[in-house]
């Protein structure tokens, strides 16, 4: 009778039973294993590419000899991985080789914490919660060099390094003072900006009063159902009473973001505009005269301020 249904594929045959069996005392299950199509299975797989994950998570600047360490301590695996079984993983992860940044320790403590709450969550003048984007002046200062331009990638033959003639060391730094609006701009009327350059010395109260007293005069006064709020960084020079008394006269209010997040400043991804185009004009560039030029050139191309506040996560 058995012979009879196995002959009508009714019941299993005497090699399934002896697979089953055998797979049973291996792997504690009878169940059939995924197709693959024929293509090989990867190295890293199942509780070994879990740990893969979590240890990018910790630590995404770490290499292949420091993976191998962590897994093999994770999971308690004496195997020890090729540099390309990992590579192979942690495309299957979803993973690429990038240009890596640095957080500062100092921006995960609580109070750092707690203070970047507040400033998305809390309404002024704790935070930004609920004040439109047309109303937010952020203002920020950079240094820029004619070293800046140089690009850190290039191509060169295998056994030779890629190296060229160009500027090396510190030249005369160019000071960057400027501040941007959220508004919206329209043709022939672009959202207003305004910009400060020097050359020796850093921010001083001096000037920065100054770049807030001009910006004032701009503005008009404000009153307390329209007024503009600035944004800035906990810079001493900020923070000096002047300054403070100024804006508060002057109708207007001042917010100061949390320590160790410029990720929250607009114009720092203003600067990183600037500084890719000294980059794009790297081989135009000679002389440090060129670049406050190329420099007030950039700033004019751009026309509208509130995709970069629209890129942080303010939005209305």
């Amino acid at each position: 009778m058995v012979t009879f249904l196995q002959g009508h594929r009714l019941w299993a045959s005497r090699a399934s039973i002896y697979r089953w069996r055998s797979r049973f005392q291996n792997l504690g299950h009878i169940r059939r294993y995924r197709r693959t199509g024929n293509s090989r299975a990867s190295v890293l797989r199942g509780t070994e590419l879990i740990n893969l994950a979590l240890w990018r998570i910790l630590w995404p600047r770490g290499n292949h000899h420091e993976a191998n360490i962590w897994l093999h301590h994770a999971g308690g695996q004496f195997r020890f991985y090729q540099p390309s079984q990992i590579s192979k993983a942690e495309d299957s992860l979803g993973l690429s080789m990038k240009r890596a940044s640095t957080t500062a320790r100092q921006a995960l403590l609580p109070i750092n914490i707690q203070l970047r709450f507040n400033y998305w969550h809390s309404p002024c003048p704790y935070g930004i919660a609920n004040i439109p984007r047309s109303r937010i002046i952020d203002l920020d200062e950079a240094a820029l060099f004619l070293e800046s331009s140089c690009r850190s990638r290039g191509k060169a033959h295998l056994v030779r390094r890629c190296r060229e003639v160009g500027p090396y060391g510190h030249s005369e730094k160019l000071n960057i003072l400027v501040a941007i609006c959220g508004e919206t701009g329209i043709p022939g009327h672009p959202s207003r900006r305004w910009n400060d350059t020097w050359n020796h010395g850093g921010t001083t109260i001096t000037r920065f009063l100054a770049f807030i007293n001009r910006i004032l005069h701009d503005i008009g006064q404000g009153t307390p159902d329209n007024f503009y709020v600035f944004t800035m960084d906990n810079l001493s020079s900020h923070r000096n009473v002047l300054v403070q008394q100024a804006i508060h006269l002057a109708g207007h209010r001042c917010i100061f973001r949390a320590p160790y997040y410029p990720v929250d400043s607009p114009i720092e991804h203003l600067f990183n505009t600037v500084q890719m185009a000294l980059t794009l004009k790297m081989y135009e560039m000679r002389d440090p005269a060129q670049v406050k030029p190329e420099y007030l050139r950039t700033m004019r191309k751009v026309k509208c301020y509130a995709t970069y506040f629209e890129h942080i996560g303010i939005m209305n």
